[in-house]
């Protein structure tokens, strides 16, 4: 954990209260934001974030990082509950099936 922004550097969030994880992301100097699609989004300073859907699911990015090309080389993973990169990319930028949930039907 932690290597990947401050996003990654805290724990489960489950169990918490949505005002509890308000509290705690602001505690960590978390930017926050609703999107006309009801998220709420908490951005940290190093751009790593968390976005809460309206349904309750957590979602973590982690902080960019950039190849010598200046090419962002973790964009669209994203972070497992316990602070962890999970692969939603392969290679070619290609979606990996089942590993990207966009909360559409």
């Amino acid at each position: 954990m932690g290597e990947n922004g401050i996003a990654s550097e805290f724990g489960d969030l489950t169990g918490m209260t949505r005002q509890e994880v308000d509290d705690f992301l602001r505690g960590l100097g978390a930017e926050i934001r609703t999107t006309r699609e009801g998220y709420v989004a908490y951005k940290f300073f190093d751009k790593s974030k968390v976005m809460i859907r309206p349904n309750g699911e957590v979602i973590r990015t982690p902080a960019p990082k950039y190849g010598s090309d200046g090419r962002n080389i973790n964009k669209g993973l994203r972070l497992h509950r316990n602070g962890h990169l999970l692969q939603t990319r392969d290679k070619l930028g290609n979606l990996i099936p089942g590993t990207h949930n966009t909360g559409k039907n």
